[in-house]
């Protein structure tokens, strides 16, 4: 499949980064720093906070959050994670379950992120990014892909699992507890889709 046939499969993912990139020049717009976020903005704007969105039952935060970003390097980086699963992943589960996996996956590391963490604030689309790499790690391990194209993924997957526990060791402010939470839960909802899926969805992956 050729580039731009590729582009033209995966729209959801290219909404979610411009969505995202429209989030994050917004709250520069008003006031926030672009390299480093800072809470204040962060929550006026429908940031992740336990005293807020459980003990307020604000709980629209869970949904918010995912597309406020604490700074540039940190949009950068989930944005460049999301394009590469999309631009995979997506031309295979189709639009709708892509954009479900994602939400999904996005809720619920939210909460988690939140339960673990009561007293800080939460941002960031990781959660469900991990998410969409559970989904295809999943089907990866089913034989809705052919033989050769499930080893050279696998590996790739797994290159991307390594550089995630590398950054979480030497790293302050991962959120590890949103990103296992994600990468879980996409798991269970890959093999959930896997009956749903064919042949021909598969074959998508090599094209």
């Amino acid at each position: 499949m050729k580039i731009t046939d590729r582009l033209k499969a995966m729209p959801v993912t290219l909404a979610l980064i411009g969505i995202n990139a429209l989030v994050f020049f917004y709250t520069i717009l008003t006031g926030m720093d672009i390299w480093w976020g800072d809470g204040a903005h962060l929550l006026h704007a429908g940031a992740n906070y336990w005293p807020l969105t459980i003990g307020q039952h604000q709980y629209w935060r869970l949904f918010t959050s995912m597309f406020l970003h604490a700074g540039l390097v940190h949009l950068f980086t989930n944005m460049l994670g999301l394009f590469i699963g999309g631009i995979f992943l997506e031309p295979v589960l189709r639009s709708f379950r892509y954009g479900l996996a994602y939400v999904i996956t996005g809720l619920i590391s939210d909460y988690v992120s939140i339960w673990y963490h009561k007293s800080a604030v939460g941002v960031g689309a990781s959660g469900a990014i991990f998410g969409i790499y559970g989904v295809f790690l999943a089907l990866l391990t089913t034989p809705l892909f052919p033989g050769e194209i499930r080893k050279a993924f696998l590996a790739y997957i797994g290159l991307f699992i390594a550089l995630n526990i590398i950054a979480a060791a030497v790293s302050q402010g991962v959120d590890n507890a949103a990103h296992l939470a994600g990468f879980l839960s996409g798991a269970l909802t890959g093999y959930l889709f896997f009956f749903t899926l064919t042949k021909a969805d598969g074959e998508r992956l090599s094209r």
